[in-house]
């Protein structure tokens, strides 16, 4: 696998990129609606992925389809280096723990993955407003 091509991809359209937007801000609403650190957690982070979808299909026309969310990482990479950072931070902070694991997540975790999610919302919308 060569920088120009991380992982699985699939190609996507700007109404893909609006819809996978939508999907981003239902989860970010989910995560601002729950009690629980794991479940706020768990829906900033698929949050920030569907952001990061929308970022990479207006920009790229193409969206990382790996089931490694490192491939999706190095794929925004190539929009926006920073964004790829907020989206690494929030799949490092606790995508595993949160979804699978059966000790709770630290009190600060939540919050710090609904900034990211929040962030990558931010950039998705700028970029879709500006097709």
């Amino acid at each position: 696998m060569n920088p120009r091509s991380p992982g699985k991809r699939a190609p996507c359209t700007v109404p893909d990129a609006k819809a996978r937007l939508l999907d981003a801000e239902a989860f970010l609403e989910a995560a601002r609606g729950a009690k629980n650190h794991d479940v706020i957690a768990t829906n900033a982070i698929h949050s920030a992925i569907a952001a990061a979808d929308a970022i990479c299909c207006v920009a790229l026309r193409e969206r990382s389809a790996d089931g490694n969310h490192a491939a999706a990482v190095s794929l925004l990479a190539r929009v926006d280096p920073k964004l790829a950072t907020a989206l690494k931070r929030a799949l490092d902070r606790q995508k595993t723990q949160a979804a699978y694991e059966s000790r709770d997540v630290a009190a600060s975790d939540p919050t710090a993955c609904v900034r990211q999610a929040t962030t990558l919302i931010n950039a998705a919308r700028d970029r879709l407003v500006a097709t």
